[in-house]
């Protein structure tokens, strides 16, 4: 299983620190660290588990902005990562109060099924299916999901052709950004935000490793996987 996130943030929001392991009861994870909230938006444990967190930008009056939870959502993920399966963190993520949080997107994974808990800020969902042979696709934008979703989704069907080779495929629609449409694009840049980060986990037998790139994809060139800074953690 391979999960490949990018991360799109305010330009004045601190830069997020490397990539840690931290304990969790009997389990260990690691995560790159929000140093706002002290949480993140990406982890995998030695269970096997992945999480990453996307915002839900929900239409204006869908919900009371007055009554809008005050924790962070960077939270959300290390309350989950003591769990030792899938079911144990779908159990421990529907006992979340969605009033406490801003909406949110929570994608749970192991390497046979995919867990999707969607929060407007009132009400929880739950999805859960296998992961199958089709990629998945979750995103969001500050200018409104809705927005973005389209052109994304149009991009993701052309990029991942029947028969070709995932992990480059899911790579170049990471990398991806249109000149002239910059502010929807995968890799985002628009005046009071860009794409900040990239992130891939891979879930092996008996190994999980997380891959950091502290800047947008499309800034770097891309690399061989063993020229990456990696991190591992045996389970």
């Amino acid at each position: 299983m391979r999960l490949a996130c990018n991360r799109d943030e305010s330009r004045t929001r601190p830069a997020a620190l490397p990539p840690v392991i931290r304990r969790y009861g009997a389990r260990r994870a690691i995560m790159p660290i929000d140093p706002v909230s002290d949480g993140t938006w990406i982890a995998v444990s030695d269970a096997g588990l992945a999480a990453t967190l996307l915002n839900v930008n929900v239409p204006k009056g869908h919900f009371d902005p007055a009554g809008r939870g005050v924790l962070s959502r960077g939270t959300l993920i290390p309350r989950l990562m003591p769990c030792a399966t899938l079911s144990d963190a779908e159990r421990a993520g529907t006992a979340i109060d969605p009033r406490q949080y801003p909406p949110f997107r929570l994608v749970l994974i192991d390497d046979r099924e995919i867990a999707h808990l969607y929060s407007d800020g009132t009400r929880l969902r739950l999805e859960r299916q296998p992961l199958g042979d089709r990629p998945h696709l979750f995103t969001s934008s500050g200018l409104g999901d809705a927005v973005v979703e389209g052109p994304r989704c149009e991009l993701f069907d052309r990029v991942f052709t029947p028969g070709g080779d995932g992990r480059s495929q899911q790579d170049a629609f990471h990398r991806h950004s249109w000149p002239d449409r910059r502010h929807v694009s995968v890799c985002m840049e628009r005046q009071e935000a860009r794409t900040v980060s990239h992130t891939v986990i891979e879930i092996e037998p008996q190994r999980v490793t997380l891959i950091y790139v502290p800047d947008a994809p499309d800034r770097v060139p891309p690399l061989p996987p063993n020229a990456l800074v990696r991190s591992g953690a045996e389970g």
